[in-house]
């Protein structure tokens, strides 16, 4: 995970009149649920004002797993506080988040105890308050709190290993999984090559378009960000100013 600097702007769709007579409605409903039927919830929050801010600022990536899409088009779109805790989100701009199809069908459908780390929050650092390992020659990733008594790391740590490992013995979970470890994978052998390329080039200019090369690779742009940068080669031999 990265964080993200989510706009304060609301997109205007999320605005709509239809949308604010739902929540006043819903308003209206839990607070007299004995004598009001309950709203129907209109269809309003993919729309396309939305998705290009997903592909803006969230660089088309899901926010859970870093895996890139060509646009915000082909993600889902995830709450943050799932519907079910607390239906008067379902529109709001700052619960709604890209994901993949495949993490969001599996992610719990119920908010632990402590919650999660919010990417966007100012005060949740995602890219310290986790550590990030691949192993096993980048077929494996690792998720672990920092601090160890951070319980909302530790249930984003859990969460991030459920979605990448799928679930201890159970082979259907791991199955689904085994796509993202396999793009992973293939991550992990281009920044070893870029890596390689860049140390052994003498020639500058060689040598200059193979580093600009790794930069974009290591990019907050690109795919699975935070896993790569914690690849031992580039802790060791890749300076900070690489990475933006």
């Amino acid at each position: 995970m990265i964080n993200i600097e989510r706009p304060i702007e609301t997109p205007a769709s999320l605005q709509s009149q239809e949308i604010q007579d739902f929540l006043q409605a819903l308003a209206n409903y839990k607070a007299d649920p004995e004598n009001l039927p309950k709203p129907e919830k209109p269809a309003g929050y993919r729309n396309s004002d939305v998705l290009e801010a997903f592909d803006i600022h969230f660089h088309s990536k899901c926010y859970l797993t870093e895996q890139k899409f060509g646009s915000a088009w082909s993600l889902d779109i995830d709450h943050y506080v799932p519907y079910n805790e607390q239906p008067e989100l379902v529109f709001e701009w700052t619960n709604l988040y890209p994901a993949d199809h495949q993490a969001n069908m599996m992610r719990p459908r119920r908010t632990p105890e402590g919650g999660y780390l919010d990417p966007c929050h100012p005060n949740e650092d995602v890219e310290t308050e986790i550590l990030y390992a691949l192993v096993e020659y980048g077929r494996e990733p690792r998720f672990e709190a920092t601090n160890p008594e951070n319980l909302k790391a530790i249930n984003t740590a859990k969460l991030l290993d459920l979605l990448h490992n799928g679930r201890l013995r159970d082979e259907d979970s791991k199955n689904r999984t085994k796509h993202l470890r396999m793009l992973i994978k293939q991550r992990y052998d281009e920044i070893m090559e870029a890596i390689i390329k860049w140390q052994g080039s003498s020639e500058p200019a060689q040598k200059f378009r193979a580093a600009e090369q790794l930069k974009i690779l290591l990019s907050r742009n690109a795919s699975f960000t935070m896993l790569m940068r914690s690849i031992d080669p580039v802790q060791v031999y890749v300076p900070a100013e690489f990475f933006d």
